[in-house]
């Protein structure tokens, strides 16, 4: 197509600062390491970078609750832990209760058991820094009140938490529980830990506690039949509670492992993205800049022809 002299001007204007557009971009590009500034100059890979990022800020979610509950699954354990040295040192004293034993000698278990029983409520109201761990969902309350009798000894312990558990989720389409509630006497979500379906370590220990302030045959009777089987189902809810936190702390491991590198991997996918190819763009912007200096050069030898026509 042949160009007149009265539109040369306009084109080689056009063609300028198309190339000036372009050697401008790619210079920000080689200064900046990034490919785009704003969303119009790549509309595409914008779309695609901010699903990344969403995706980037789920999995980052994923890793806090992680972590969240990682704490909170140490204070529980912390808890069990003493819980188990009570419920240890309560059966061996149940254990050895027997008609034979002096009344110093029960007087002394009596209150070992009565502090014992104190430990015991005390463990039971551990909080961290999310709350009351075994009230439930109802984590601003402590889980547990007593009633004392005249004595100022504990004469019952009542729970004040729920049942419920709550959850969390740790990967997509995976949520999970680490909470156990104080007390669940029903055969239905986690069980409790201090009283479940089977009994009440709290119970137990006022009757070994009473049954060995009264000291009587029919109370060392009762210890032995019914108060060492009690304690014995007892122990077996913290065994079970320990084994549950074991599971529970490989499933958070794992989820953070492949969190970990999912979001390596998301990173990763943004950066190529976003990122500028610098030997790429470097050569472009030379054949750009060349490119401009040549248009430059013919425009001027073009334009110099021109005038002389008129000569």
């Amino acid at each position: 197509m042949r160009v007149t002299s009265s539109s040369f001007p306009d084109t080689l204007k056009y063609q300028l600062d198309t190339l000036a557009t372009k050697q401008a971009r790619l210079q920000t590009q080689a200064a900046t390491g990034q490919r785009f500034k704003i969303p119009s100059d790549d509309p595409r890979a914008t779309r695609k970078v901010l699903e990344l990022q969403q995706e980037a800020k789920r999995l980052a979610q994923y890793n806090d609750n992680i972590e969240t509950y990682s704490e909170t699954l140490n204070s529980i354990y912390s808890a069990i832990q003493a819980l188990k040295k009570v419920s240890d040192r309560s059966g061996e004293i149940a254990a050895m209760v027997d008609d034979i034993k002096s009344t110093d000698q029960l007087a002394a278990y009596r209150q070992e058991i009565n502090q014992l029983l104190e430990q015991a409520v005390q463990i039971s109201n551990t909080k961290n820094q999310y709350g009351f761990i075994f009230s439930g969902t109802k984590s601003d309350i402590a889980s547990y009140n007593v009633e004392r009798n005249e004595a100022g000894d504990i004469a019952a312990v009542n729970y004040r938490g729920n049942i419920k558990s709550p959850e969390v989720e740790i990967a997509p389409a995976t949520a999970i529980t680490v909470h156990i509630p104080g007390t669940n006497k029903t055969t239905t979500g986690t069980s409790g830990l201090f009283e479940t379906v089977n009994g009440s370590i709290f119970e137990n220990l006022i009757a070994l506690r009473d049954g060995l302030e009264g000291g009587t045959r029919e109370d060392v009777k009762n210890i032995r039949d019914n108060v060492v089987p009690n304690l014995m189902l007892d122990e077996s809810a913290i065994i079970h509670h320990i084994s549950r936190i074991g599971s529970l702390e490989a499933r958070l491991e794992t989820a953070k492992t492949m969190g970990s590198r999912r979001m390596d991997v998301t990173e990763e996918f943004i950066s190529r993205e976003v990122d500028a190819d610098m030997a790429q763009t470097l050569v472009k912007l030379n054949e750009v800049q060349a490119a401009y200096l040549a248009a430059l050069k013919s425009g001027a030898t073009i334009m110099n022809q021109s005038l002389l026509d008129y000569v």
